[in-house]
């Protein structure tokens, strides 16, 4: 155990950095803030959520896309729902982009997403 490690009550073990980000976003909900655009987890079920999808970047908002509960179910389903999202969007000036196995983000207009790889 190390000098300061005595002092301040450290541990030895390593922090568990899995239980760190997944507990990130686990704080109470509470009601949205006033702002004037918002980050929006959606989770893509079906092709019916389409239409709130859109409705969210119409109002200028970003959209976090979990595309898991549809790619499970219907993997078909979700090439041609998100073919219709993307074209829809980039018509908008919008910008859509692939961050994970399992996200899409997608921008309102104004908003452009770096798509480089990284080095």
């Amino acid at each position: 155990m190390g000098f300061l490690d005595k002092i301040f009550g450290g541990s030895t073990q390593e922090p568990d950095i899995e239980e760190f980000l997944n507990s990130l976003g686990e704080e109470d909900e509470i009601e949205e803030e006033e702002a004037e655009r918002y980050v929006k987890p959606i989770a893509l079920k079906s092709s019916q959520d389409y239409d709130k999808i859109i409705a969210e970047i119409n109002k200028g908002n970003i959209v976090l896309l979990n595309i898991r509960p549809m790619s499970t179910k219907n993997a078909i389903g979700l090439k041609d729902v998100v073919s219709r999202i993307k074209e829809t969007v980039l018509g908008m000036g919008g910008d859509i982009a692939r961050i994970s196995e399992f996200y899409i983000l997608i921008t309102p207009a104004g908003i452009k997403i770096v798509k480089r790889r990284s080095q």
